[in-house]
């Protein structure tokens, strides 16, 4: 397949995740690239835990609402249109708080595509 449209309302969500999660990407034939939909409600966080990619770069793109990261250096405030990105090793938390006034909606894109690079990272621990 050499091209394809992807609606994320034509999927089903993923099972056992802390929101909704599409994975749009590999219903769209990608390798190279991971592409997934976001739907987090106020109080949800999007990653499975805080952590780093050991060869992973990651971005956001806010569709609607505010995303919020939590990394070492600080909480970054991602409105909607902006995009956020972590390079390979720089540990991140997405989420949308518990006082959040909407819902947050994110397209996720990560490169390569890899299977368990994804670092656990404690907030109480040096960054490499």
């Amino acid at each position: 397949m050499d091209y394809a449209v992807v609606d994320p309302d034509d999927l089903e969500p993923e099972d056992g995740r802390p929101c909704e999660l599409r994975r749009l990407g590999e219903h769209a034939g990608l390798e190279q690239l991971a592409l997934n939909y976001f739907r987090a409600k106020p109080g949800e966080q999007i990653p499975l835990a805080y952590h780093s990619h050991e060869i992973q770069e990651e971005a956001f793109v806010v569709q609607s609402g505010v995303l919020h990261v939590e990394t070492p250096e600080g909480e970054f405030t991602v409105p909607t249109g902006a995009t956020f990105t972590a390079q390979p090793g720089a540990p991140h938390r997405a989420h949308n708080p518990d006082d959040a006034e909407s819902v947050v909606e994110v397209i996720a894109l990560g490169a390569p595509a890899v299977d368990g690079d994804a670092v656990r990272y404690d907030p109480g621990e040096e960054v490499r």
